[in-house]
């Protein structure tokens, strides 16, 4: 009887044009514990529509929507692309950083990448299968050790394994005790990026789908006026 219930109310939802699921990816420049707590709220109202939530970087999330293998994503975006519509969320900064100890020399704003080449360099393996051939901060000739997320860097950075460019959101600690020393300067500026939940434009939307959307607009205003957006510098 149980799973005939459970029949009868999946055979009413797909005839009420309600999603049975719903893709969404998490970039690796999302600060997840903001954005996790609000599906968790938003898909508790929804209880007939499953979450499949995964996880891409660097140029993986646009390309699973670009391939329509997801309806949303939460990630870097560019507001000129005309094949996405955003909700901004946030900004954050790119600094690139080392731990104390790390260099055998004094820093000072006059080091250049030619200074930084002998270092390893960390950086964020892209899960695109088309990579983009844009440069996120490399060296050319530097060594490259790669991880697969944020966290996973910013440990190695800790450890004086290398150096790299961390979210500021997720460093604000470690900057403000010293376990974190900021290399930023004019050879150095780093990069100021919008963080954003991003879908494909003229793209049919579900009931489901569009109700999230315009739970997110309420959330970010929510989170606004709180002073408290996601990752804000």
């Amino acid at each position: 009887m149980r799973e005939f219930e459970l029949l009868q109310g999946y055979a009413e939802q797909l005839a009420g044009g309600e999603e049975v699921v719903l893709r969404i990816v998490i970039g690796d420049l999302c600060p997840r514990p903001p954005v996790l707590q609000m599906l968790s709220e938003f898909f508790a109202r929804y209880p007939n529509t499953r979450l499949h939530l995964e996880y891409e970087a660097v140029g993986g999330p646009l390309e699973r929507l670009i391939d329509d293998n997801a309806d949303l994503v939460f990630h870097r975006a560019e507001p000129s692309d005309p094949r996405f519509e955003q909700i901004k969320l946030s900004t954050t900064a790119m600094v690139p950083v080392v731990a104390p100890g790390f260099l055998p020399f004094a820093w000072t704003k006059k080091v250049t990448p030619e200074h930084m080449r002998p270092f390893t360099q960390c950086v964020i393996r892209d899960t695109a299968r088309r990579p983009s051939p844009e440069n996120f901060f490399l060296i050319d000739g530097a060594h490259q050790c790669s991880v697969p997320d944020q966290m996973m860097k910013k440990e190695l950075i800790l450890h004086r394994l290398a150096w790299g460019h961390l979210p500021a959101w997720l460093i604000e600690d470690e900057l403000r005790d010293g376990r974190l020393i900021s290399i930023a300067g004019p050879n150095f500026p780093g990069r100021e990026e919008n963080l954003a939940a991003v879908r494909r434009r003229q793209h049919l939307q579900g009931p489901v789908a569009e109700a999230l959307w315009l739970h997110l607009k309420g959330w970010r205003l929510t989170r606004a006026r709180r002073g408290r957006i996601i990752g804000a510098q």
